[in-house]
């Protein structure tokens, strides 16, 4: 059973590493082709004349491995900032991440709409679609190396308040879905209390609760010291997890904590390997679940959808930034960073589809992942670009005024 285990993993690696490949050789980025991998051999692979592709199974160890890269790829943007930096935007985020989150999810209720004539399907799709993939953004990030850009700040704020946003919306979700509209607002007013009250003394109070980690931090052994750190990131995941909190964004939390000590470069230069390994085992993983023999009824309404999301979210993205603080150049890098939807997607369409909803939901869900996935990243790598076409164009719309005066 373990030699069969092992060669499970030892496929997976190998097709992980065939799809890096793959992408450094087109100088793209690796998270579409580590998707589009684990589609072609995993569970729901083609049959190539008579020939299955199935080659890998989608194991607990795999799930395990996953869950760790999303841990530590969240982990170690939290180690590029800081608690302090976070909170030092105040106002300016909170006014930039409301209207973010509250436009997305008003424009996928209306879209929803339009195309199911139905409410708890369009609130659904509102999920599905507002929602941004915490995964695939901090990779691109890591992958473009703007972790330093001072933009990077509002765009961690916003991974926050749609943490926050999440816990809300799958109360609100599954009231809907159990109680045909009927709401127990005695239920979801206190979490949502404790959930907001958490995330704010973390950023709040995150340089005082550094300054009582630091010292126990100091460990001379390299063996202790990255074991103390590891159970920490575990322990934090689990803590976060039971006020309803992703443990994703336990781990952000906990990284911003140990920015604000004088062991996060060391912590960095330890994590940094693992977040590589694990985070593409995390998309592989992903793949795995993708069933593409469900895309056919899909496609118009997931192409509609990702003309809806891009040109959606970089207007929203635009309006968020502008009132945060970050215009020109930093706001085309906001805009055009968000896209990017991911695993949320595909669990709020199981869920709905389990509750007794439309069946399209969970391929339409997959496929607008999938399809985004490829989109996300040239558009975020050419953020600049963008923005030199805007100036450019502002020029030419103002030139004619200058000569007529």
């Amino acid at each position: 059973m373990s030699h069969d285990l092992i060669f499970n993993l030892g496929l997976a690696f190998t097709f992980i590493s065939v799809a890096i490949f793959m992408a450094g050789k087109l100088k793209f980025s690796s998270i579409p082709f580590l998707i589009l991998v684990g589609m072609l051999v995993g569970p729901h692979a083609p049959d190539l004349q008579g020939i299955s592709l199935s080659l890998v199974n989608q194991t607990e160890s795999i799930k395990l491995l996953a869950r760790l890269g999303v841990l530590l790829m969240l982990f170690y943007l939290g180690l590029e900032f800081s608690a302090g930096k976070l909170a030092s935007a105040g106002t300016s985020l909170i006014k930039g991440g409301t209207v973010y989150v509250s436009l997305n999810f008003l424009r996928g209720l209306a879209f929803g709409w339009l195309f199911f004539h139905s409410w708890p399907e369009a609130f659904v799709v509102a999920g599905i679609t507002g929602i941004s993939s915490s995964a695939i953004i901090t990779k691109l990030l890591l992958d473009l190396k703007r972790t330093a850009n001072s933009e990077t700040e509002f765009i961690l704020g916003i991974l926050v308040f749609e943490d926050v946003f999440l816990a809300v919306y799958l109360s609100v979700l599954s009231g809907f879905l159990a109680g045909g509209g009927n709401l127990n607002a005695a239920e979801i007013i206190p979490s949502i209390i404790i959930i907001f009250g958490f995330i704010l003394a973390i950023i709040t109070f995150g340089r005082r609760i550094g300054s009582l980690l630091e010292p126990r931090l100091s460990v001379k052994s390299t063996e202790s010291f990255v074991v103390i750190i590891f159970t920490l990131l575990l322990l934090t995941a689990i803590l976060v997890e039971t006020i309803h909190i992703a443990e994703a964004i336990g781990a952000l939390l906990l990284g911003l904590i140990i920015a604000e000590t004088v062991h996060s470069k060391r912590v960095i230069q330890f994590i940094s390997p693992m977040r590589d390994l694990f985070g593409a085992v995390f998309f592989f993983s992903f793949g795995l679940e993708i069933d593409y023999r469900l895309f056919g009824d899909a496609v118009v309404i997931t192409l509609a959808a990702v003309v809806m999301t891009v040109v959606g979210n970089i207007l929203t993205g635009f309006l968020a930034s502008w009132l945060a603080g970050y215009k020109a150049r930093r706001g085309f890098n906001v805009a055009f960073t968000v896209i990017a939807r991911g695993e949320f997607a595909v669990i709020v369409a199981s869920i709905a589809v389990a509750a007794g909803t439309n069946e399209l939901l969970p391929a339409f869900a997959a496929l607008y992942v999938l399809v985004l996935s490829f989109i996300s990243p040239v558009l975020a790598k050419n953020s600049r670009n963008f923005y030199n076409l805007y100036v450019r164009f502002v020029n030419y719309i103002k030139k004619p005024r200058a000569n007529s005066v």
